[in-house]
């Protein structure tokens, strides 16, 4: 059955095979080159920058004209070493944990309530915060996912991913110019998030999503010079969808649009399952450690891409247990409950200098 594949995808290939007798790139066409890397490098920079200011001049602004805001200047909390654990230990210490540590530091209930919520206004990301960085990354991913369903839906190998391999490994293979700079920028932007995850509003995840930056930029670099840009651009453009529903449920859930941000979180749940739980390891990882052996037999960096591919399918899966018990705390509720990221560390706490009023 793969045998007969192949020879498929070999008549449907033998016009556009590999360019090995080419010594410059055809128009149209360029040529992966270790260069590129340094060209990444350069666009994250710049992506760098123009977040920066898109986050001030555009989302910023947007937000607060919904009434968005950072929090007030509030009188900071005394040092305090027994409260600081507490706080490392549990962002929302119940009484029992309170009453412990207000024994332990020799302080008043009442006054360990005061320093903790005056604590957690000063380290926890305002709404307007986490709204610019929803925004930034809902602009990129909506731009990158369009851009890469209008290249990619009428490449034959998106739909056979038998293509992909046919000609593989050869280095020579042109690659059009429009794949040229889906790779350039959405490495680039994975890059910068790798750099900024670090300032960025505090995930429960944050090691994960490290682990799946560090795997998606192997992947990307590793598909490129390796010349299986094919097999690499459908796995950008699958996981892009999910991404552009969640950023928009995420800006739903900050200007409570309730409704927005059901219906995204609905789409983001949908696109997940049939892009990453699905067509993911069924014509990705198959694709890539089964029809590739049966075109060029074991070749050392399928294995490496493909032990890449199923960390990616991990944290999927991961992640899905996210989803699922949001899924649950939703279907639970008598209440109207709107959809909230439970993967965030930070929780909702008083902003307003009457707080430091009622505390004082």
């Amino acid at each position: 059955w793969y045998q007969r594949r192949v020879r498929e995808a070999v008549v449907s290939t033998q016009s556009t095979g590999p360019l090995s007798d080419q010594t410059e790139s055809p128009e149209g066409y360029v040529y992966p080159s270790i260069s590129d890397f340094k060209t990444v490098a350069m666009l994250a920079l710049t992506l760098y920058v123009v977040r920066f200011l898109f986050e001030k001049l555009i989302a910023e602004p947007i937000g607060k004209w919904f009434g968005l805001k950072h929090y007030t200047n509030s009188t900071p909390p005394g040092p305090n070493k027994k409260l600081e654990a507490l706080i490392a230990k549990t962002k929302k210490p119940n009484k029992k944990q309170i009453e412990e540590v207000a024994k332990l530091a020799d302080m008043e209930i009442r006054d360990v309530e005061v320093w903790i919520r005056r604590r957690l206004r000063e380290i926890t990301p305002s709404q307007l915060t986490k709204f610019k960085e929803t925004m930034w990354r809902f602009v990129f991913y909506s731009s990158i996912c369009g851009y890469g369903i209008s290249i990619m839906w009428n490449q034959d190998y998106l739909w056979n991913t038998m293509l992909c391999w046919v000609g593989y490994p050869d280095l020579t293979w042109a690659v059009p110019n429009c794949l040229y700079y889906y790779y350039m920028v959405s490495g680039a932007f994975y890059l910068s998030l790798l750099v900024s995850q670090f300032h960025d509003t505090k995930r429960k995840d944050f090691w994960e999503m490290f682990l799946h930056h560090i795997a998606t930029l192997s992947l990307i670099g590793g598909s490129w010079i390796g010349g299986g840009y094919r097999m690499g651009s459908i796995i950008l453009v699958i996981h892009d969808v999910a991404d552009v529903f969640l950023e928009t449920a995420k800006l739903g859930i900050y200007l409570k649009w309730e409704m927005v941000s059901n219906v995204c979180f609905a789409g983001f749940t949908l696109s997940w399952i049939l892009l990453r739980l699905i067509f993911y390891p069924y014509k990705v990882i198959t694709s890539s450690l089964f029809e590739s052996t049966a075109v060029l037999g074991v070749w050392p960096a399928n294995i490496v891409y493909g032990l890449f591919l199923i960390v990616l399918q991990v944290l999927h899966i991961y992640w899905f247990t996210f989803i699922v018990k949001l899924l649950v705390k939703i279907l639970g509720s008598n209440d109207d409950t709107s959809v909230e990221d439970n993967r965030s560390e930070d929780e909702e706490i008083p902003s307003s200098s009457e707080e430091d009023k009622k505390d004082q």
